[in-house]
């Protein structure tokens, strides 16, 4: 009895110790799934190279691409067939590069269209597959009778579980065959009879075709296959990143999503005083030319112009007349940061006029306390603009999930992404 009492306690220390390893290896768990400290160190080294990033600033952002991949999971985008096929035509590339240690892809045919489409679940009653062709036949009448195929498309809008996002491209081989094989029979825009697919039921219009390599960056592949070493890793790492790919598609905002000038205009007013300048800028141009009365030709011209098109109309004015001959640089100066600009917009400093066009003259207007418009400051908007979206959609995503960070685990992650 005694003995077998020692082989419980044993057998209850050992269950005990192996689950604190095994805790000890985990980072965080998304609705139980484990993500492991190896998987954070393989993204936190290549991340902390570039930026610097700690490893506790840097968790928001690799907890924001995990939900992600839960979320597009947990609606069965890894199922659809054509995600399988592209993780197919992706693995088959990247075993070839990773067996020759060459990153060469070969060139292949790339496809933009446009698509109205009805999508069907995949066990279909057929009373609905009735009602979804007789709707896709009255479609394909109207564009017969001469309907504009992009206002029809309107009444038609893609739902979240489309996998094709419309005028983009896409290589033909990651196409479910029936999308493909009605494509390769079209002119460039010119529409097909409608078509079933796994998907549902479609009428698809072809806007442009190409021929290019995939993917499109030979550095991408390299990342891949230079920091997946285990194929069980490799596979998973490939297919988490089309499944966050696939996420950010279907989520305006997201790094692969839809911002319309816009959305950064509004965004750019309603946080403008973020933008406020501590130097005043200078928002304009400044064109070297030979003379004064050069200049005074040049400046009624580039007044009727957008800033814009300045350099374009000085290039065109130089070939023109060799009277006018000059050169512009147009942009946003901040107060020290061009001499032609400090001295004619500021008074301050000054400068040493060209040998070969020794007139120079300003045109633009001051700005004291900021920019006039996002267009001024859009690389700080979009990034900005980017955030507020990432942060909004990681609160909605984690109202969905259940997550446990290891906090004394993320704590031994050091600077070079090593415990």
């Amino acid at each position: 009895m005694r003995r077998i009492l020692l082989w419980c306690v044993y057998l209850l220390m050992g269950a005990c110790l192996s689950a604190h390893a095994e805790e000890r290896e985990v980072v965080f768990r998304i609705d139980g799934k484990a993500t492991s400290v190896k998987e954070f160190e393989h993204y936190y080294a290549r991340i902390h190279a570039v930026n610097g990033i700690s490893a506790e600033h840097f968790l928001p952002h690799f907890l924001y691409y995990k939900l992600k991949v839960a979320d597009a999971r947990k609606k069965g985008w890894d199922t659809l067939p054509d995600f399988r096929l592209q993780c197919n035509v992706l693995q088959g590339e990247l075993g070839k590069a990773k067996g020759a240690k060459s990153l060469q892809s070969a060139s292949m045919k790339w496809v933009k269209f446009r698509q109205i489409s009805i999508l069907l679940p995949q066990h279909v009653s057929a009373a609905q597959e009735r009602q979804a062709r007789k709707s896709m036949d009255s479609v394909y009448t109207a564009l017969k009778g001469g309907a504009d195929f992009e206002v029809v498309a309107r009444n038609y809008p893609l739902v979240e579980a489309s996998p094709y996002s419309d005028g983009e491209w896409i290589p033909e081989v990651c196409l479910v065959k029936e999308f493909s094989e009605r494509l390769d029979t079209l002119k460039k825009n010119a529409y097909s009879a409608p078509f079933f697919s796994p998907l549902g039921i479609h009428v698809v219009r072809l806007l442009d075709c190409k021929q290019d390599v995939y993917p499109n960056s030979d550095d991408t592949m390299a990342e891949v296959v230079g920091d997946s070493d285990g194929e069980e890793e490799w596979e998973q790492t490939l297919t988490d990143g089309l499944l966050a790919a696939y996420w950010d598609k279907r989520h305006i905002g997201g790094p692969s999503g839809s911002v319309t000038d816009q959305d950064l205009q509004n965004y750019f007013e309603a946080h403008k005083k973020d933008y406020a300048w501590e130097l005043p800028h200078f928002k304009g141009g400044v064109v070297h030319c030979l003379n004064k009365k050069a200049a005074s030709k040049l400046k009624k011209k580039l007044k009727k112009l957008p800033l814009g098109e300045w350099a374009k109309e000085v290039t065109v004015a130089s070939q023109e007349n060799p009277g006018l001959k000059a050169e512009v640089v147009t942009g946003l100066f901040q107060i020290g940061s061009n001499p032609y600009v400090d001295k004619l917009a500021f008074k301050c400093g000054h400068f040493t006029p060209r040998t070969d066009l020794p007139y120079t003259f300003i045109l633009g207007k001051r700005l004291k306390k900021g920019p006039e418009e996002f267009q001024d400051v859009r690389e700080e908007v979009q990034r900005d603009y980017r955030l507020s979206i990432e942060k909004s959609q990681m609160e909605a995503l984690r109202q969905n999930f259940q997550i446990e960070i290891n906090q004394d685990i993320l704590k031994t992650v050091n600077c070079s992404g090593k415990k």
